[in-house]
């Protein structure tokens, strides 16, 4: 058995997606509701406890949790079974106080269910999603072995990374297997063949798969990835046989013997795919010729780099030429300096004329405002000091 799992904000969007299959034109395909402790499938009573629940705890937005349980091609399970295995899988994932919907769907070649429920419980706390995905595998290992299901590799352990549910859908629509699957399957092929990892590697080349290893100065390899025209993944990515970890185990492989192999091999990707981005280029672009690190193409040279002001650098100049940069001569700092200091003293030559023509204006005027009887009264003042 298998558990998909997501979290998310809608649950009415959720549970949209499992009434519309309850009405499926196909009577074949028509989904079944197991199991619910709504009062109605009413969507206006549905939103009323909806609002209800999340008034307990609002500041909580991923309130819904929706999974499915799959069950292996072929395995015979009734309702009530799955509703058994449904509601127990619930209640060790901690849902056992939360508003839930279970539907069974008949829409694929295996058996499988949707459990759909609100994070919130009914006491207010919220069901944590901590590790969710580590307890659940370990969920459904119990209650395989419990009811006797169909066991299923742990997903740690497994060899292959299982396709998703886009590469599932494409394989039933087109017929054809996705890039992912291709690759797993031509790699798997040449591990085991391959007499050593010389040997991988150059039989990989030879169907269009290129190797980038992590190689560190010292020789060390930490991790693999896989390229080819149209795809590329880690090892990771393809299944725990794919890594880099399992592939030195499981081939003949001495770091001091191949170190050189694995950089050639490093080099001719680079070289074919530049950076890893999946389109060909003759040359990596990310690379950096040593030669030019402490060198740059073109450096000013120490006559040219000492010339300042009224000219340009020959080499700056024919840059410039071709995109309309001004090369109008102007003054040099120390020039405009002087300027600067000529300008400033003639400003206060003027400044100083300007107060002493003001000065004179204000003596000339009259307080009282009668000219004639002032200046006679000041000239009867003078005549009495003066005797």
């Amino acid at each position: 058995m298998i558990a998909k799992q997501s979290i998310g904000t809608s649950f009415l969007g959720a549970l949209n997606y499992n009434l519309k299959k309850m009405y499926s034109q196909a009577p074949s395909l028509r989904a079944e509701l197991l199991d619910t402790n709504f009062v109605s499938l009413r969507q206006d009573l549905i939103k009323r406890e909806l609002s209800i629940l999340r008034d307990l705890n609002p500041r909580l937005k991923r309130n819904t949790y929706h999974t499915s349980l799959n069950f292996a091609t072929g395995e015979t399970i009734s309702n009530q079974k799955m509703l058994e295995i449904a509601q127990e899988y619930m209640g060790k994932m901690g849902f056992d106080n939360n508003a839930y919907f279970i539907f069974r769907h008949h829409d694929s070649s295996h058996p499988h269910c949707h459990i759909l429920c609100l994070r919130n419980r009914f006491d207010g706390t919220v069901v944590s999603d901590s590790n969710n995905f580590k307890r659940s595998e370990e969920i459904v290992r119990e209650l395989e072995k419990k009811h006797g299901l169909t066991i299923v590799e742990d997903s740690l352990k497994a060899k292959l990374k299982a396709p998703n549910k886009d590469e599932l859908e494409m394989v039933i629509r087109t017929g054809n297997a996705s890039q992912r699957m291709l690759m797993q399957e031509k790699v798997t092929q040449e591990l085991k063949c391959s007499a050593n990892l010389a040997d991988l590697i150059q039989n990989l080349e030879k169907k269009g798969i290129h190797l980038l290893f992590n190689q560190a100065s010292t020789g060390r390899v930490s991790g693999i990835t896989y390229l080819s025209k149209d795809f590329k993944a880690k090892g990771q990515a393809l299944g725990n046989q794919f890594k880099w970890s399992n592939i030195e185990k499981s081939i003949n492989y001495e770091q001091a013997r191949d170190c050189q192999e694995i950089s050639a091999a490093n080099h001719r990707t680079k070289s074919i795919f530049g950076g890893s981005t999946g389109t060909e280029q003759k040359s990596d672009p990310l690379s950096i010729d040593p030669t030019e690190r402490d060198h740059p193409k073109n450096p000013l040279s120490e006559q040219e780099s000492r010339r300042n002001g009224n000219e340009l650098t020959p080499n700056l100049a024919a840059t410039t030429a071709g995109i309309g940069i001004d090369q109008t001569q102007h003054p040099t700092v120390d020039q405009e300096s002087t300027h600067d200091a000529n300008d400033t003293s003639t400003l206060l030559s003027h400044t100083s004329d300007a107060l002493a023509g003001l000065g004179e204006l204000l003596g000339n005027l009259s307080p009282s405002g009668n000219l004639a009887r002032d200046r006679k009264k000041k000239k009867n003042l003078d005549e009495g000091l003066s005797r």
